[in-house]
């Protein structure tokens, strides 16, 4: 039964001949995500995920890349799934302006990282238009910067 509302379907299919089980990944559209065999979770070992293939060998699934929730994962020099793939330049560029609340010392700082932390998941939406997914981390900078401009005044 369906709420009225647009759900994310944050789970996808990786494709590994061979492999023994439903290979997926759960959280794609999020920070944080999961790699599971028939919807058990396998445990990260040694830079990856053990991979049990049907004629009784492993294929390692690693990831790569730094910025959180936009990993790109491989097996060998083959992509398997590039998280974050439809999010354009404009908005990941956009994603890091919270950081520049970092002048107004460790209150910027704390408030910045969370706030990039939010804009990734703002970013990633697929479900939120292009000029939203910009404005948001922007409106959000400016939000968080007027905050700690009269933070001092309002507290001292």
């Amino acid at each position: 039964m369906s709420d009225g509302k647009a759900q994310i379907n944050d789970t996808v299919a990786l494709d590994i001949p061979g492999a023994r089980g439903n290979v997926t990944v759960t959280g794609a559209d999020r920070i944080f995500y999961k790699v599971l065999i028939d919807g058990e979770p396998i445990k990260r070992s040694r830079g990856g995920w053990e991979i049990p293939l049907r004629n009784g060998d492993a294929i390692k699934v690693q990831a790569r890349g730094f910025i959180p929730g936009f990993q790109t994962l491989y097996t060998g020099d083959r992509e398997l799934l590039r998280m974050g793939g439809h999010v354009g330049l404009a908005e990941r560029m956009a994603m890091f302006m919270p950081l520049l609340l970092v002048i107004f010392r460790f209150p910027g700082l704390v408030l910045g990282l969370l706030l990039f932390f939010m804009n990734v998941m703002a970013v990633k939406n697929p479900l939120m238009p292009k000029a939203v997914r910009i404005g948001l981390p922007i409106a959000n900078t400016l939000a968080g910067a007027f905050i700690l401009l009269l933070l001092p005044s309002v507290v001292g």
